[in-house]
C-alpha cells in the first residue's frame, strides 16, 4: 500500500495552532488550501501590471490596489 493511499483529511497530523487557525476561519484544511492558493495566484497575476505600472504609471493606476481589497473583502465576507 502506498503511504498516501492511508492519508485522509481527519487523520493528516496538524499541529494545535494549525488545528485552532482552521477553527477560527471556520474552514477544514482543504478549504483552507484552496482559498490561499487561490489568493496566491491573483497576487502572482498583479505582478506584471506592477511591472508595467512601475515603469508606466498611467497604466494600472489602481489595478493592484482594487484586487488586494476585493481579496479582503471575500476574505471578511466568508
Amino acid at each position: 500500500m502506498c503511504e498516501y493511499e492511508e492519508w485522509k483529511e481527519e487523520e493528516i497530523m496538524l499541529s494545535k495552532q494549525c488545528k485552532l487557525h482552521l477553527a477560527e476561519q471556520g474552514e477544514t484544511g482543504l478549504q483552507h488550501m484552496k482559498i490561499a492558493l487561490t489568493t496566491a495566484v491573483k497576487l502572482q497575476l498583479l505582478v506584471p501590471a506592477l511591472i508595467v505600472h512601475s515603469v508606466a504609471p498611467r497604466f494600472f493606476k489602481n489595478t493592484a490596489s482594487n484586487v488586494m481589497k476585493d481579496i479582503l473583502n471575500e476574505r471578511n465576507n466568508t
